[in-house]
């Protein structure tokens, strides 16, 4: 039988083998046919931990991109105001949240102030030209300012703030222009990193450096080669972080990155883009590893370029989520996984599974109603956009919508292109008719809501434009009520599949991960940051330990 391990969201590790972050895993039970992770007695300080990716940032400045490239490769070294928290205790993928370089906060009655106090004695990393200095709220306030200057995806997170003011160098304090229960998670979200005013002020190149306070430096980076951490001496956890440091090395190559695990190069290797039999095959050549499955949080999804032909059309759009068999995909190539709506099932006012089934069931011969009613009963053909900077096994689902939509008339040539094309030149700017991948894992219903479906949302990316929405996104922003805004979440969600039908979620999927045996303590949250690193120990017989 096999064990579900903390079946609330997916461990979302793209480590090596293709998804959309990077967290190692814990130790847990290990799943059928793996070696179970055993009780190693307190953490030890030393040693590197070694892993690797299949791409790697087109830039480190986390105001400039919203790639999951650029914010697991500085999710180490800057922190946030106040973080998941995690450990053996947590609930994997809980949302509750702790301080990071808020020591505690606070809210008004009216729900529309928000105040921070910050930890004293937090010092910067030890590098020209911050140099070690220690973080104050003048630091929150350049960091809000920058977000504010450079629109991005953090801009819709504090969309809501009118001002920020610092009464003294440990207290900032947010002024909301309504009420919204959730501000403390949006400031906990994996895109709001706090920068040192050196760096808004241009001192260094965001681009390819990051100084923050985070628990380890980032020493060199060498692009699309290797990113080497250390330890950051002065981190304000006290005897955190235990590793010596992180290696990071960028192997687009499947049977390379195995072979790296199998002979001790890595110590991590998600097993995202094999197949079952592989895996088995893997346990069974390397009696020592550990393996685990997560439910999933990251959205597999086909999309559309409203503003190009024929996508503006409605009926098209909904023919291109009716042809698609979303439960034989998610059976036929991952190992399990969720039907999911616009707002994953696990998250609050996410759609439940069987309800996304309903309104968006597998239905050809209704697809071609449609395309026939829209002018192309012999369909039409047409070019998808997708990267294999996933993995394979993105590639392979794309291979399967293909199929699925050849079968409604609708003929699809693939152009799969590396991830910072597609990424940023393709996908971001809307040069597409129709792509295929996958999504950020948001981490509240209103993320995904305010930032993809707004007209004005920083990642809608899809010429959506439609103001019965727009309205009724804003307004469930300020209910304070929960079972009214779970209701109103839901109803939004089942607007946009009968009524924009774009992007479409098909599911979520759960993931599998191999770690060699002497990694302990790593507790992760599906998150882009690596705060959780600090954690990380290695057990005496990790290669390279003395």
């Amino acid at each position: 039988m096999r064990t579900r391990l903390q079946l609330v969201v997916t461990l979302i590790a793209v480590a090596l083998l293709g998804s959309a972050c990077f967290s190692p895993p814990g130790g847990e039970p290990a799943l059928s046919g793996a070696a179970p992770q055993q009780d190693a007695g307190p953490p030890q300080p030393g040693g590197i931990f070694r892993y690797a990716l299949p791409s790697d940032a087109r830039s480190l400045d986390p105001h400039a991109q919203s790639s999951f490239n650029t914010h697991v490769a500085v999710g180490a070294t800057y922190s946030k105001l106040v973080d998941y928290k995690t450990g053996p205790d947590i609930p994997y993928g809980s949302s509750e949240l702790e301080g990071d370089l808020a020591e505690s906060w606070e809210t008004s009655e009216d729900g529309r102030t928000w105040t921070f106090q910050l930890r004293e004695g937090v010092r910067f990393h030890d590098v020209a030209p911050v140099n070690g200095r220690e973080f104050t709220a003048d630091d929150v306030l350049c960091t809000m300012q920058r977000i504010r200057e450079l629109p991005g995806h953090q801009l819709n997170l504090i969309s809501m703030v009118e001002e920020i003011t610092a009464p003294d160098p440990y207290t900032v304090e947010f002024r909301l222009s309504e009420p919204y229960a959730e501000f403390d998670t949006n400031l906990a979200n994996h895109f709001m990193w706090i920068l040192p005013c050196e760096a808004t002020r241009g001192e260094f190149d965001v681009s390819t450096q990051a100084i923050g306070t985070g628990p380890f430096v980032l020493e060199t980076w060498e692009r699309d080669r290797e990113r080497v951490l250390t330890a950051h001496p002065n981190y304000y956890e006290e005897g955190k972080p235990y590793l010596d440091g992180m290696h990071v090395s960028i192997v687009p190559d499947q049977a390379a990155a195995i072979a790296a695990l199998r002979t001790g190069q890595i110590d991590f290797l998600s097993a995202l883009s094999t197949d079952k039999a592989q895996v088995e095959r893997l346990l069974a050549e390397n009696p020592g590893l550990f393996l685990r499955e997560e439910q999933g949080l990251t959205q597999v999804r086909i999309y559309m370029n409203q503003e190009a032909e024929p996508f503006d059309d409605p009926r098209v759009r909904r023919a291109v989520a009716l042809a698609i068999d979303r439960e034989g995909m998610m059976s036929a190539i991952r190992s399990g996984g969720s039907l999911t709506g616009p707002v994953t099932p696990t998250l609050f006012g996410g759609l439940p599974a069987e309800r996304s089934a309903e309104l968006q069931p597998y239905d050809p011969e209704r697809a071609k109603q449609l395309l026939a009613e829209a002018g192309f009963p012999d369909g039409f053909s047409v070019r998808m956009i997708l990267t294999d900077g996933y993995g394979e096994t993105v590639v392979r689902e794309a291979q399967w919508a293909q199929q699925d939509l050849a079968k409604v008339g609708i003929q699809v040539e693939l152009d799969v292109q590396d991830y910072a094309t597609y990424f940023t030149e393709s996908w971001a700017k809307q040069n597409y008719q129709l792509g295929f991948g996958l999504q950020t894992p948001m981490l509240s219903a209103d993320e995904f809501l305010s930032t993809e479906w707004a007209s004005d949302g920083a990642r809608n990316w899809y010429g959506i434009n439609d103001p019965e929405l727009d309205r009724m996104i804003t307004e469930q922003r300020g209910m304070l009520d929960e079972a009214a805004r779970e209701q109103a979440l839901l109803d939004i969600q089942r607007y946009i599949v009968e009524n924009v039908s774009n992007p479409v979620p098909l599911y979520v999927y759960d993931s599998q991960t191999l770690t060699a045996p002497h990694v302990h303590g790593a507790y992760p949250h599906p998150e882009y940051g690596q705060r959780d690193m600090r954690n990380v120990w290695l057990g005496p017989e990790a290669p390279g330990r003395e």
